[in-house]
């Protein structure tokens, strides 16, 4: 047990860390991913303390499925902050964080002749901005999803506004948006490691690095996820073929995510599909490991 004074105890804020399902789920019974998620790892939740107590963002390695993603919202679910999100993709620019510039809209606007004379209507806040313009009332938790699909321009574009808790209107480089110290957001960051980061932009920030689930953490998250529908045997079945097919791959040692679990538990219990039965084969096949070649038939 680690001891410290903790700004976020998700054990002491109701969340499933302490086997306390508080989701109240969808009309199927199942939680979504934003409202639970099992915090087993001590060492998680002091990572995520240092990140808030220094200001520094979260930045999250681990392989595709550890629960890296769903971080963010569950802690802005037990802070009570505001969340935002923005994934990024190849073509992500370095200001998609901070704003976007509805090009279609100011040549449309210019081809009817009604081009407005103030710049600032084609442009949308971005998450960042968002976060910032709005921590006087509530503080956020901003989600930066696999920042390694981008160029290493934009995790370095970062370290300006990040630092400085400000950044220039696009429009007007003498006006700034603003946050307080006391009110900035947190910023989690996640990636895959498809990329190597910049150094200067690793130095600024709180690393953590998720480990594939174990066995335990399995069985966890189904119980959290499934509340009243949860069968610890079937899930415990699954879970020891999950820990079989891990390694078997080597372009994905890491095995089945922790998603493709839960898809396979959930269509073995409303199926009435059980491991060991040619049904669990297809099942296994198109939930876990995903090869037409063992899913009975040829493309």
């Amino acid at each position: 047990m680690l001891h410290y004074q903790k700004e976020f105890d998700p054990v002491v804020d109701g969340s499933a860390a302490n086997g306390h399902r508080t989701a109240t789920g969808s009309e199927s019974g199942y939680a979504a991913d934003d409202e639970v998620y099992v915090f087993d790892d001590e060492r998680l939740v002091l990572a995520v303390n240092v990140a808030l107590k220094t200001g520094r963002p979260l930045l999250l390695f681990g392989p595709p499925g550890s629960g890296k993603s769903s971080l963010a919202p569950n802690v802005a679910r037990i802070l009570k902050w505001r969340h935002y999100a923005h994934v990024v993709t190849a073509r992500t620019e370095p200001e998609d964080l901070l704003w976007r510039f509805d090009a279609m809209k100011r040549l449309n606007d210019a081809q009817a002749r009604a081009l407005s004379e103030n710049m600032q209507d084609y442009y949308t806040p971005g998450p960042l901005w968002r976060a910032f313009e709005e921590g006087g009332t509530k503080r956020s938790v901003v989600l930066i999803d696999e920042i390694d699909k981008a160029d290493p321009d934009l995790p370095n574009s970062l370290l300006g506004p990040l630092g400085s808790l400000s950044f220039s209107l696009p429009w007007d480089d003498r006006s700034k948006v603003v946050v307080a110290e006391e009110h900035a957001p947190l910023v989690v960051i996640t990636t895959n490691d498809e990329r190597e980061l910049p150094r200067p932009f690793l130095r600024r920030c709180i690393v953590f690095e998720l480990g594939a689930p174990t066995r335990t953490h399995l069985l966890r998250v189904a119980e959290q996820h499934l509340g009243a529908h949860y069968d610890a045997e079937l899930a415990g079945r699954i879970a020891n073929h999950i820990l079989d097919i891990r390694g078997q791959r080597y372009d994905d040692p890491a095995g089945p995510s922790t998603a493709e679990y839960l898809d396979a538990l959930k269509a073995s219990h409303q199926l009435g599909v059980v491991p060991d039965t040619p049904e669990w084969t297809v099942l296994e096949a198109v939930t876990l490991r995903k090869r037409r070649d063992n899913a009975g038939h040829s493309a």
